[in-house]
C-alpha cells in the first residue's frame, strides 16, 4: 500500500494547563491503560478471537467423521414350561467413518468464513483506530474544558476586582452609578460561566476515567509551547477522499460482507445438487449363555451414499430469493458507506483546514486582544476609559484564548480523523502526539516499556513542523 505523509504541527492548545506538574499523566500512558480496560476495545477483541475460531469449523466437515460405539446388557430369560432360566450378556462395539466427497455447499461455506475471518480481523484494527481517535479526543477534551474552567475562573476573578474598584471609584466621586451597575452585571455573567466550565470539565474528566476504567489522580500533561503548522499532504480534499473510499476499514468490510452475500447465493442454490459421501463401518457382538457358551460375529461394510433433495416445498428457493435480496442490501450498504466515508473524510478535512487558518487568525487575535485590555487598563487609570470598556477587553481576550485553544484541538482532531480515514492511524501516531507533551520525569525515566521511553524522551525532528509516521 502506498504510504502518504499527512503532515501538520501541533501546538499547544494555547497552554491548556499553565505549568505541568512534575507528575502527570500523559497521552501514551492513557492510551495504555485504555488499551487494557476500555469496554468497547476489549469487546472487539474477544469477537476477534471468535471469529477466528469459525475458519476451524467449517474446514472440520471436509475430514472424516469416525463415530466409536460399545454396549453391554445383562438379561434374564425364564420358560414357564420347563422352568429354564437363561442369562445372557450381550456385547457389541463398532466403529464408523463417513468422509464427504462431494459437497459444494460446503467448500462455498469455506469461502464465506475465510471472508468472515477477514472481516473480524479488519474490524480489530477499526476497533483500535476508534479507541485511538477516541482516547485523543477525550484527552484533549479534558485539557480544553480545564482550560476553558480557568480562563472562566480568572474571568470572574478579574470581574470581582472591577465590582470592587467601581465601586470604589464610585465612593470618592470618579465614576457613576452606571459602571458599578455593569460591574455587577460583568461579574454575575462571569460567575454564572464559571459554573458551567467547571461543570463541563468533571463531565470531560469522568468520561477520560471511564475509558481508562480507573480514577485519575494525576493531572494531565499539556502541550508543549506552539509550533508552527503544515499543511495536511495530499492538500486537497478529492485526493483524501479518492484514498478513503479505497483504504478505509469500514468500506473494505461492507466489500467483504457483499462477498460473502453473493457466496451465500450461491451455496442455497448449491443445496439442489447432490451429495456424495464415503462410509465404512465394523461392528463386533458377543454374547454370552448361562455363563458357558460365547457366540461372537462381526460384521464389515463399505460403500457410497449419495442423495439429492426431490421436493422441498419451495424451501430452498425461498432461501435463494431471500439470499439474492440480502446480496441487495449489501450492494446498497456498500454505496452508502462509501458515502458516509466521503462526507467524514472532507469534514475532517475541512477540520483540520479550517483549524489550521483560524489558529494563524486568532494568534493575531490575541496578540490585538491583550494589548487591548492592556491598553483599556492604562486609559481606565487616566480616566480615558470607563469600566465597561476594561470589562469588554477582557471578555474579548479571555473568549480569544478559548477560541484559539478550540482551533487548535479541532486542528489535532481533524488530522486524526483524515488517517483514521484512509486507515493509516496507528500506535506511532500517539508516540509522536505524545513527544509534544510535557512529559513528567516519572514517566521520562521509565524503562519498564521501551515504547513509552521512546515516546517520552524522543524530541520532534523539527521545530516548525510535525509529521504522523506511517
Amino acid at each position: 500500500m502506498k504510504k502518504t505523509l499527512i503532515q501538520y504541527s501541533m501546538v499547544g492548545l494555547f497552554g491548556l494547563l499553565l505549568n505541568t506538574p512534575a507528575h502527570a499523566l500523559d497521552l501514551w500512558q492513557t492510551y495504555e491503560m485504555a488499551l487494557q480496560n476500555d469496554a468497547t476495545y476489549q469487546a472487539a477483541s474477544a469477537q476477534k478471537i471468535a471469529t477466528d475460531e469459525q475458519k476451524k469449523q467449517a474446514r472440520a466437515v471436509l475430514f472424516p467423521t469416525i463415530v466409536a460405539g460399545a454396549s453391554w446388557k445383562q438379561m434374564r430369560e425364564e420358560f414357564d414350561a420347563t422352568g429354564r432360566v437363561v442369562n445372557t450378556h450381550p456385547a457389541s462395539a463398532s466403529l464408523s467413518l463417513k468422509q464427504p466427497i462431494l459437497q459444494f455447499d460446503s467448500f462455498t461455506a469455506i469461502k464465506q468464513v475465510n471472508n468472515n475471518v477477514s472481516i473480524g480481523a479488519l474490524t480489530f484494527e477499526a476497533a483500535r483506530q476508534d479507541l485511538i481517535s477516541r482516547v485523543v479526543q477525550t484527552y484533549f477534551n479534558a485539557l480544553l474544558t480545564q482550560k476553558t474552567a480557568q480562563v472562566a475562573t480568572a474571568k470572574e476573578a478579574t470581574a470581582q476586582q472591577q465590582v470592587k474598584l467601581a465601586q470604589r471609584n464610585f465612593d470618592v466621586g470618579n465614576t457613576t452609578v452606571i459602571d458599578t451597575q455593569e460591574a455587577n452585571a460583568a461579574y454575575h455573567r462571569a460567575q454564572a460561566e464559571s459554573i458551567v466550565a467547571q461543570s463541563n470539565a468533571g463531565n470531560a474528566w469522568a468520561n477520560l476515567e471511564d475509558m481508562v476504567g480507573a480514577p485519575i489522580t494525576e493531572p494531565l500533561a499539556s502541550l508543549n509551547a506552539p509550533l508552527k503548522l503544515k499543511m495536511p499532504t495530499p492538500d486537497t480534499q478529492d485526493k483524501w477522499v479518492k484514498r478513503a473510499i479505497e483504504e478505509n476499514y469500514n468500506v473494505q468490510i461492507a466489500r467483504l460482507a457483499l462477498k460473502t452475500a453473493s457466496l451465500e447465493v450461491t451455496k442455497r442454490a448449491q443445496t439442489r445438487l447432490p451429495t456424495l459421501n464415503l462410509l465404512a463401518s465394523q461392528t463386533w457382538k458377543s454374547t454370552q449363555y448361562n455363563h458357558s457358551n460365547d457366540v461372537k460375529s462381526s460384521v464389515s461394510s463399505i460403500g457410497l451414499e449419495v442423495s439429492m433433495p426431490i421436493f422441498d416445498g419451495g424451501l430452498i428457493s425461498a432461501q435463494v430469493r431471500e439470499a439474492e435480496a440480502l446480496k441487495t442490501k449489501s450492494m446498497q450498504t456498500v454505496r452508502s458507506t462509501q458515502t458516509q466515508v466521503a462526507q467524514a473524510t472532507r469534514s475532517a478535512f475541512g477540520q483540520a483546514i479550517s483549524g489550521l487558518r483560524s489558529i494563524e487568525a486568532l494568534e493575531e487575535a490575541r496578540k490585538a486582544s491583550s494589548a487591548a485590555v492592556r491598553s483599556n487598563k492604562i486609559g481606565y487609570d487616566l480616566g480615558m476609559r470607563i469600566n465597561i470598556d476594561v470589562l469588554n477587553a477582557q471578555q474579548t481576550d479571555a473568549q480569544t484564548q478559548i477560541d484559539l485553544a478550540q482551533a487548535q484541538y479541532n486542528t489535532v482532531i481533524g488530522n486524526i480523523n483524515l488517517k483514521a480515514a484512509i486507515g493509516q492511524l496507528q500506535d506511532d501516531d500517539v508516540r509522536y502526539i505524545n513527544q509534544l507533551l510535557k512529559v513528567s520525569p516519572a514517566t521520562k525515566n521509565d524503562t519498564s516499556n521501551p515504547d513509552r521511553t521512546q515516546a517520552a524522551q524522543s524530541e520532534p525532528k523539527s521545530t516548525d513542523s510535525t509529521v504522523f509516521a506511517q
